[in-house]
Order: C-alpha cells, then sequence, then structure tokens
C-alpha cells in the first residue's frame, strides 16, 4: 500500500533521463490492469524526444510539466478492440483509467514522479496528439503521463475521510 499512500502528482522534474529498464516496468504495470471482457484494448506511445515532450506541452494548459518532464506516456485505446461492434460501448474508459493508475503507481515504485494529464474526451488535444504522433484514426489517445525523477519529494497525506463512508445505505457511518 506504500505507492497508493506514497503517489502524488509531481509536475517538476529534475533534468536527467528515465532509464529504459524503468520504463518498461512501468508499461508492464499497465498491461496488468483488470479489462472488462478482456479486451485490453490498450496501447501504449512512450515519448522521449525533448521537441515532442516540448510540443507536447502546447497542446493543453495543463500540460505545460511536460517541458521538465523526461519522458511521458500516451495511454491511448484501440477502438478497434474496445469498442469493436458499438461505438456507444466505452467500457474501455475504465480499462484505461485503471491501466493509468498502474502506471502512475509503478512510477512511484521506480523512485519517480509523475502526473496524470487528461486528454479524452477533449477533442482538440486527441486532434493535437494523434496528428504530432500520426495515430490512425482507430487509436485515441486517453491519457498522457509526464514522467522523471521529481525536482523535491512529494509529501504523502493523509486523505481517508470517514464522512464520506457509507455502510449498508447512504448516510450511515
Amino acid at each position: 500500500m506504500s505507492a497508493i499512500l506514497e503517489r502524488r502528482s509531481v509536475r517538476n522534474f529534475l533534468p536527467k533521463a528515465v532509464e529504459t529498464e524503468k520504463i518498461e516496468h512501468i508499461l508492464r504495470a499497465g498491461f496488468e490492469a483488470p479489462s472488462a471482457h478482456n479486451r485490453r484494448p490498450w496501447e501504449f506511445l512512450v515519448v522521449t524526444k525533448r521537441e515532442d515532450l516540448d510540443a507536447i506541452a502546447g497542446m493543453s494548459p495543463y500540460s505545460k510539466m511536460c517541458t521538465e518532464a523526461a519522458a511521458a506516456i500516451a495511454v491511448c485505446v484501440d477502438l478497434n478492440a474496445g469498442a469493436p461492434k458499438n461505438p456507444d460501448d466505452i467500457w474501455w474508459v475504465q480499462d484505461l483509467s485503471a491501466v493509468t493508475e498502474n502506471i502512475l503507481l509503478q512510477i512511484v515504485d521506480e523512485g519517480l514522479g509523475g502526473v496524470w494529464l487528461g486528454w479524452y474526451p477533449d477533442k482538440s488535444r486527441v486532434a493535437a496528439l494523434s496528428a504530432r504522433f500520426k495515430l490512425p484514426s482507430h487509436i485515441v489517445p486517453f491519457s498522457v503521463i509526464a514522467l522523471g525523477y521529481p525536482a523535491k519529494k512529494p509529501q504523502s497525506a493523509n486523505r481517508f475521510d470517514s464522512k464520506k463512508v457509507h455502510y449498508g445505505v447512504y448516510g450511515q457511518q
């Protein structure tokens, strides 16, 4: 549970590359996420070139930290796998949320920091990333995770709130 308690959004990074081995561990954690109907509709785009990270920083007002990040991972859905017969079948959103969280937890285990950047369903962000990285139309970016060595260790906090826990029926604490 330590990675869960230690995980915080890190937006400032040291100018130090992340080792390929750590990136692979992070991706492996993503692949272990649960998936509705075991479709596993995810694809990953790993970005490490400075000019590409800087481009991602300009695609959203919330992605400026990519100018400092050593890497970014775009978690994408393959719509052919995630919603093969019905575009309204969006269980893949839950799948890719689980993938993104697994990645964030593994980032902590690797001694790194990261931040979840929402991408889908913002059409302008999806279009910008898709165009820059030549994603086919059935591959849609869901989230981008900026990562690297944190400039300072984030402080953990106890976020447990018993007032938000209900037993049996709403309002029973």
